[in-house]
């Protein structure tokens, strides 16, 4: 009985580490790439060539307010978004009351940015050039909160929660299945100790 329970509980382990691993592969290659990126940053930047990316005027929109007009700078933030296109998540810079409103609307392919001149009655949409893979992966690492009520930006938010459990849920199970594993326990100290060992001292040395 007690070889079958815990046989069991094996074939749960082994199923929450592999499944969860196979549902959240693309997101743990988004941080493992993008990880990589930032460690060689200016390497990388040297042999792929990207340049710094530069807001460009992509449109100009007339612009008069109507009666109808929303009077809070939140609602006519929205109904600016709206008017050029670009619903959805965002957030104004500086004072919404001044002669420009300025909204920026995230992006991982290249932010947008809004501008409301009110004096000349346009907006001005800006998008951040040129592409480029590097910054939409970071653009993707950096993705967090619950502060945009936004499906997208809501899912990613929850993936990133199911990730960081995800993590401490395989190192868990790690632990469990070598302690499982009566020829792998030495080897498998060995390195658990080392790693921690490692750790502790870099920490160390990074905090003096």
């Amino acid at each position: 009985m007690a070889n079958s329970r815990w046989g069991r509980i094996d074939g749960v382990v082994r199923s929450v580490h592999l499944y969860t691993g196979l549902f959240l592969a693309p997101w743990l290659l988004v941080y493992a790439t993008s990880g990589f990126c930032l460690n060689h940053n200016q390497w990388l930047i040297e042999r792929l060539k990207v340049v710094p990316a530069k807001w460009k005027v992509v449109r100009e929109v007339p612009f008069t307010p109507e009666e109808t007009f929303p009077r809070t700078a939140a609602e006519q933030a929205v109904a600016i978004l709206d008017r050029v296109g670009l619903s959805g998540a965002h957030h104004i810079v500086g004072n919404p009351n001044a002669p420009q409103m300025v909204i920026l609307h995230p992006n991982a392919a290249g932010a947008y940015r809004i501008t409301w001149r009110r004096p000349a009655q346009l907006l001005v949409v800006e998008r951040m050039q040129p592409f480029s893979a590097m910054r939409m992966l970071h653009a993707l690492h950096f993705r967090f909160g619950y502060n945009q009520p936004y499906f997208a930006f809501i899912t990613w938010a929850v993936i990133v929660d199911v990730v960081t459990i995800s993590m401490w849920v395989w190192v868990l199970s790690g632990f469990y299945l070598w302690a499982r594993r009566p020829r792998t326990r030495l080897v498998g100290s060995l390195f658990a100790v080392g790693g921690s060992v490692l750790f502790i001292l870099l920490t160390i040395l990074l905090c003096r």
